[in-house]
């Protein structure tokens, strides 16, 4: 399977998923989907409420974008986009939740 996946770590954060575990995770997702290219970006709150209000405009921190790569036409590439996840909002939710 050829999926190229790049995690990317905006700062330190308490109890994320392995490396490996994002891995199995987009594999298993976009299975039947190759080749593909994916960035996951795990963000804090002031990041977050930065992208959601330039491109939602909506003013606070949310648990996941996700912004689709923008290929011109007749450019062969496998590229799906970006997800960004807050960790922290992330983990209130989980936290309410149980």
């Amino acid at each position: 399977m050829s999926v190229d996946f790049d995690l990317q770590l905006a700062g330190e954060f308490e109890s994320l998923p392995t490396p490996d575990q994002f891995r199995a995770w987009v594999r298993a997702a976009l299975q039947g989907r190759e080749p593909a290219e994916l960035t996951i970006r795990i963000v804090g709150e002031t990041e977050s409420r930065q992208l959601n209000k330039r491109y939602r405009g909506k003013d606070y921190a949310t648990n996941v974008l996700s912004f689709s790569a923008d290929v011109p036409e007749g450019i062969d590439l496998p590229l799906l986009g970006d997800i960004l996840i807050c960790a922290p909002v992330v983990a209130s939710e989980a936290a309410v939740q149980g």
